[in-house]
């Protein structure tokens, strides 16, 4: 169960990694565009276009690896005095009830999304920035698949660190390694 968990959660770690390399190239994109703009009388909305495409996919590349550490934002005021076989149950009943069919259904309406903007041909609004605009949308579909591979990991976790005996370990990975 745990080298299924391990498996799935490679997808997430390699897109985390590749999101960071994008946050990188990010900067880059910025600093080129302030300098032109500032000193060299030139603005580009192609440009402003690719600065925002690198900071959503990034973005979305990086929520299933922040997940898998548990670096998510929690809004819970008991959890944290509950012991620990508690907080795992609480953990793989919010995964089955709340997580995995609300991903699921974000992954079904991004397809569609997706669709219609390869249909359509959809590009900048302004038209002087980039086209094919079903490639940064197709990353919401690739980020909440990565959230989904995520939650089946942890899920899996979960259960394995009930069946142990005594007090379960965490399911999450706090240093990003299995």
């Amino acid at each position: 169960m745990i080298r299924l968990a391990q498996l799935l959660a490679a997808a997430p770690r390699v897109a985390h990694v590749f999101g960071g390399w994008l946050l990188l190239l990010l900067a880059f994109v910025i600093g080129y565009d302030v300098v032109g703009r500032k000193f060299f009388n030139t603005g580009s909305i192609l440009l402003q276009d690719l600065e925002w495409h690198l900071h959503g996919a990034a973005l979305m590349l990086g929520f299933g690896s922040a997940y898998l550490s548990d670096a998510h934002v929690r809004v819970d005021l008991f959890r944290e005095r509950f012991a620990e076989r508690t907080k795992v149950k609480l953990e793989i009943f919010g995964i089955v009830t709340f997580l995995i069919p609300y991903i699921t259904i974000l992954i079904w309406f991004s397809l569609s999304y997706v669709w219609r903007a390869w249909e359509t041909g959809e590009g900048s609004v302004g038209g002087a920035g980039l086209p094919n605009r079903w490639i940064i949308k197709s990353f919401l579909t690739i980020g909440f698949t990565l959230v989904l591979l995520s939650a089946i990991s942890v899920l899996l976790r979960c259960i394995d660190a009930l069946r142990s005996s005594g007090e379960p370990n965490s399911p999450f990975v706090s240093n990003g390694s299995d």
